[in-house]
């Protein structure tokens, strides 16, 4: 019974040990950082990097939606032209 009850408490221990482990590790955008370092010194390139990583969000952000703009222009003059294509069919077909 005693090896049952120390097996349990080692077991437990270890339990332990990884929670608090998993608690000192917090994430960051460039993975996993120990709490207490600090991340805010940063260098001009992380600074120029970081401004032109916006830059470049920025423009995908102003692309995707001129995208979706094309295609909903898109969407509309193929249903235009589908009921012009449709009318002249059964105006064809009833002239005949």
């Amino acid at each position: 019974m005693r090896s049952e009850t120390t097996n349990k408490s080692q077991e437990n221990i270890v339990r332990l040990s990884v929670i608090r482990e998993e608690r000192r590790v917090v994430l960051s955008p460039y993975g996993p950082v120990s709490q207490g370092l600090t991340t805010s010194q940063r260098t001009s390139r992380d600074q120029a990097l970081t401004e032109l990583l916006n830059s470049l969000e920025n423009v995908v952000a102003d692309l995707n939606s001129k995208s979706y703009t094309a295609l909903d222009t898109l969407a509309i003059a193929i249903q235009g032209a589908r009921v012009a294509l449709s009318a002249t069919a059964i105006d064809e077909a009833g002239t005949e």
